[in-house]
C-alpha cells in the first residue's frame, strides 16, 4: 500500500494510522506537541529529538528501510511501531513509547469528570508566608505529615506545614499524572528495564490519588520488621493507633453492588479454577458511589484522604499550612532547625524547634543528601523498595465495562505465591494506552475494545532493592527486578488469565516483549507460557508505594529521629524496615499517630 499523504508529520501519521478523524489531526498533534512542552525537564527538551530520530532513523534500525518513517507505506508504518513496542530492548521499547506517549492522551478521548463538590481546604485563607518561628515544622501533607501535623495542633503546638503541590481538582486521567504525581509520572529506572514509579506530588500527597486501599501490614511482614530492628511491631502496641486511623478516615468494606465489571468476572472466573477466595478490599471511602475515578481524584469527594480530613481539621486547630512552596535549605542550629522555603511571596525562613520531613520515600532522602542532616546521609536513598505492578487484559466481546464501579475493589491473596497479592485496577483509556504492550494496529483493536476489556492486576513483596538518586527536578530511580520477582509475577498473571479464560473471555492481553507472546487466544497457548525463561526487562512493570530508604535501624532511631541530630524526625514510607506487604497508607498514618503521641509528651514534660 502507499502512503494516504506524503505532507504528514510522524505525529500526524501516527494518528492517522490510529484512526482519528483526519478533521482534527492537525489539530490533535498541535495538543500532542504543546503536551509534550509540559513535561518535565529534560524529557520536554528531548521529546523533538526523540521524534527526529524515530522519524529518520527508525525504518532503517529496526526494518532496514531505507525510508522516513512517515513515508513508509502501511503496512510498513505498522510493522515499525509493532516492532518498537514489542523490542527486546527496553531502551528501544522505552524510546518508541516515549515518541507516541503525547499522541496517545489526544487521541483517547476521554471526558473530564465533573466535580462535584467544593473542596473543603477552600474555605479556609491560605496565606503564603509562614510566621517566623514554630514549634514543629512539617514538609510534606500525605499519610506521613497531615495526621501528624493533626495530633500536635490538637495538643496544643504552634504547628507550620509546607507542600510543594496543589490542592487537587477531578480531572481527566493524563491531566491528573501531569499535575497531581511526581515527575508526571515520569519517574523511572535508569537501570535497563524501564520499571515506572508513581507517587503523589500534591495536597494530601498520595493519599489523594491513590485507590483507596487500607489494610493492615501482614502479620509475618511486621515480625520480619522485629527481627531488623529489634523493635516489637509485631505485638499489640500498634493495634490501638491502627484503630484510631481507621475510625478517623472512615476505613469499611463496601459491597458487590459498588464493584466493577471486572471485579464480578474475576470473582466468577476464580471460583470456577478452584481459587474462590477473592475478598472485597477495605477501603476509606464510606460514602463511596462507586465513581471509578479514584487514582485521579475523587468526583465526589467520597475517599477521605487526608486533604479531606487530616488537613482541615487542623486548620480549625491553628495550622499554618502553605502550599505550593519548595523547601530550598535545612540547617540544624542549636536550638531548634532553621528551614528555607521558595513559594510564591519569594525566600523565607522559619525556625523551628522540632523539624519532621514526611515528604515521601523519594523526595524525603534527597532533602537528606542535599542537606547533609545527620550522622548516615551518605545512606539515605539505598533500600529503596517498590512493589513492583502488572495487568492481565481479558477481551469480553459483550462486555460493556463503563468507567464505573470501584476500580480496585477485590483482592486475592494466592498461597502458592506468597510473595504475591493481587488486586484489580480498572484504568480509563487516557492511561490504559502507555501499559498496553502491543504496537501498531493491535494497538489500534485493543484500545477500540477498550469498553469490552476486564482487567485484573497483581503487586509483588519485593526482594530486590535499589536507590534513589538526585536529579535537578525530580527523583530518578537505580531499581532492576529481582529474576524471582519476575517469575512469580508471571505465575501469578498466568493464574489471572485462566480465571478470564474461565469467566468466558475470548482473548488476553499480557505484559510481556520480546519475543514472548502477548496476545493470547486459548488456555492451551496460556499454559504453554514458561515463566522461567522471562526476563525481568520482558515485563511491563510500574512501581508502587516507594519505601525503606531511610529506614528504622539504618537512618532512623525507633522514635524516628534521624541519627546524628537532636531535633529531626522522619515520617513517611521511607523509615519502612521492609514491605509491609499490603498498600502502606494506614501503616504510615499509623507511625505518624505514634510519633505525634511521643513528639507531644516531650514537649510538655
Amino acid at each position: 500500500m502507499t502512503v494516504k499523504r506524503t505532507g504528514l508529520s510522524l505525529g500526524e501519521r501516527w494518528l492517522q494510522f490510529a484512526n482519528v478523524p483526519f478533521d482534527t489531526i492537525p489539530h490533535k498533534w498541535a495538543l500532542a506537541r504543546l503536551r509534550a512542552r509540559r513535561y518535565p525537564r529534560p524529557f520536554r527538551w528531548l521529546y523533538p529529538l526523540a521524534v527526529w530520530f524515530v522519524d529518520w532513523f527508525g525504518p532503517l534500525l529496526i526494518l532496514y528501510y531505507p525510508l522516513p518513517a512517515r513515508w513508509l507505506p502501511d503496512d510498513k508504518f505498522d510493522e515499525l511501531f509493532t516492532r518498537l513496542r514489542k523490542h527486546s530492548g527496553a531502551m528501544l521499547r522505552t524510546l518508541g513509547l516515549f515518541v507516541t506517549l503525547p499522541l496517545m492522551e489526544v487521541s483517547a478521548g476521554e471526558k473530564a469528570p465533573a466535580a462535584g463538590y467544593v473542596h473543603p481546604l477552600a474555605k479556609f485563607r491560605l496565606s503564603p508566608r509562614a510566621p517566623d518561628r514554630a514549634d514543629v515544622l512539617v514538609v510534606g501533607s500525605g499519610a506521613g505529615g497531615a495526621p501528624l501535623a493533626y495530633e500536635l495542633c490538637r495538643k496544643g503546638l504552634k504547628v507550620v506545614l509546607v507542600e510543594k503541590g496543589e490542592i487537587v481538582s477531578p480531572l481527566r486521567s493524563a491531566e491528573a499524572l501531569e499535575k497531581y504525581y511526581v515527575g508526571q509520572g515520569f519517574t523511572v529506572s535508569r537501570s535497563g528495564d524501564a520499571t515506572m514509579v508513581l507517587a503523589g506530588s500534591t495536597v494530601g500527597g498520595s493519599t489523594s490519588v491513590n485507590s483507596g486501599t487500607c489494610m493492615r501490614p501482614l502479620p509475618h511482614c511486621l515480625q520480619r520488621w522485629d527481627e531488623l530492628t529489634g523493635m516489637n511491631f509485631s505485638g499489640e502496641a500498634l493495634n490501638p493507633y491502627f484503630e484510631r486511623v481507621e475510625k478517623h478516615i472512615g476505613v469499611c468494606t463496601p459491597g458487590w453492588e459498588l464493584q466493577s465489571k471486572s471485579a464480578f468476572l474475576v470473582k466468577e472466573g476464580f471460583e470456577k479454577i478452584g481459587r474462590p477466595e477473592v475478598f472485597l478490599l477495605p477501603r476509606n471511602a464510606p460514602a463511596c458511589k462507586g465513581s471509578g475515578r479514584c487514582a485521579f481524584v475523587c468526583p465526589t469527594q467520597a475517599k477521605k484522604s487526608t486533604d479531606t480530613t487530616y488537613l482541615p481539621q487542623a486548620l480549625e486547630h491553628g495550622l499554618h499550612l502553605i502550599i505550593k512552596t519548595t523547601v530550598t535549605g535545612i540547617t540544624e542550629e542549636k536550638d531548634g532547625v532553621k528551614v528555607g522555603m521558595q513559594g510564591a511571596e519569594g525566600r523565607q525562613a522559619v525556625r523551628c524547634k522540632k523539624l519532621i520531613i514526611a515528604a515521601g520515600a523519594l523526595y524525603t532522602p534527597l532533602l537528606i543528601k542535599r542537606n547533609r542532616l545527620g550522622s548516615h546521609y551518605r545512606e539515605a536513598g539505598k533500600n529503596l523498595k517498590i512493589h513492583p505492578a502488572s495487568k492481565v487484559f481479558g477481551w469480553f466481546p459483550h462486555l460493556d465495562h463503563g468507567a464505573g464501579g470501584i476500580p480496585q475493589g477485590v483482592g486475592y491473596c494466592p498461597p502458592d505465591l506468597p510473595h504475591i497479592t493481587m488486586e484489580g485496577i480498572h484504568t480509563p483509556a487516557g492511561v490504559t494506552g502507555p501499559i498496553i504492550s502491543v504496537g501498531g494496529k493491535n494497538f489500534n483493536w485493543w484500545m477500540e475494545h477498550h469498553n469490552e476489556l476486564a482487567s485484573f492486576g497483581l503487586m509483588v513483596r519485593d526482594r530486590g532493592t535499589g536507590k534513589v538518586i538526585s536529579t535537578p527536578d525530580f527523583p530518578s530511580l537505580d531499581y532492576r527486578v529481582h529474576p524471582q520477582d519476575a517469575m512469580d509475577a508471571v505465575k501469578g498473571l498466568k493464574i489471572i488469565g485462566e480465571a478470564f479464560f474461565a469467566a468466558g473471555a475470548q482473548r488476553l492481553l499480557l505484559p510481556f516483549y520480546g519475543n514472548n507472546p502477548s496476545e493470547i487466544n486459548s488456555l492451551a497457548e496460556l499454559q504453554a507460557i514458561r515463566p522461567e525463561k522471562i526476563r525481568p526487562r520482558d515485563i511491563t512493570f510500574s512501581g508502587f508505594h516507594p519505601q525503606g530508604t531511610a529506614g528504622i535501624g539504618r537512618l532512623v532511631d525507633e522514635h524516628l529521629l534521624l541519627k546524628g541530630t537532636k531535633n529531626i524526625y522522619i515520617c513517611d514510607a521511607s523509615v519502612f524496615p521492609d514491605s509491609p506487604g499490603v498498600n502502606p497508607m494506614v501503616t504510615i498514618m499509623v507511625l505518624s499517630m505514634r510519633l505525634g503521641d511521643y513528639l507531644g509528651d516531650s514537649f510538655f514534660h
